[in-house]
């Protein structure tokens, strides 16, 4: 009696895809993701906290058990592959949570999955600092809160499109926008 094996091949095929893939689906799938969910034509700026990429990095792991359980037991293929591509999608779907965005209306921080959101407003920030590393030249932007809380925006494309707005933010709300020395 002779087995044909290629059925099972494909499990093995959906694993090394994934092990191909893993960059997209742990780095840029939550970036593409959290922007999706966003109306993008009043949000500035978008961070994915770190956590997010555990929570992706979980799911694709998820996806890689199995896949590669699959391959072993067959016979419980469609069993193992639900049961993973279900928890995949919840890891997934929590991970999405934990976000900060700058928008027209103010700020949005959700720093872990299962914590409430806050929101400041621009009438809560007290002062903007534009800081300038003298031996790089990059830029970051440090937003202090009435609450004493920071906030720091150090991707230097997007301080450089915030300083225009910025300057104009801060005479509608009266916080003080200065460079740090």
């Amino acid at each position: 009696m002779k087995k044909n094996y290629e059925k099972k091949h494909y499990f093995m095929v959906s694993a090394i895809a994934l092990l191909v893939l893993s960059p997209l689906i742990i780095w840029l799938l939550p970036y593409i993701l959290q922007r999706a969910t966003l109306d993008m034509i009043s949000v500035w700026v978008v961070e994915t906290p770190s956590i997010t990429y555990w929570y992706f990095g979980i799911a694709w792991l998820f996806l890689m058990i199995g896949s590669i359980a699959s391959y072993f037991f067959y016979k419980q293929k469609i069993i193992i592959v639900i049961g993973s591509l279900f928890l995949a999608i919840a890891f997934m779907y929590i991970g999405l949570k934990p976000i900060n965005v700058m928008n027209t209306a103010g700020f949005t921080f959700i720093d872990a999955p299962f914590e409430e959101e806050i929101k400041y407003s621009w009438e809560d920030v007290e002062k903007v600092y534009l800081v300038i590393d003298e031996e790089t030249n990059e830029q970051s932007l440090e937003f202090h809160y009435k609450d004493n809380q920071i906030f720091v925006v150090d991707n230097n494309r997007e301080v450089q499109s915030l300083r225009s707005m910025l300057l104009e933010l801060e005479k509608t709300y009266g916080f003080s926008f200065t460079t740090k020395e």
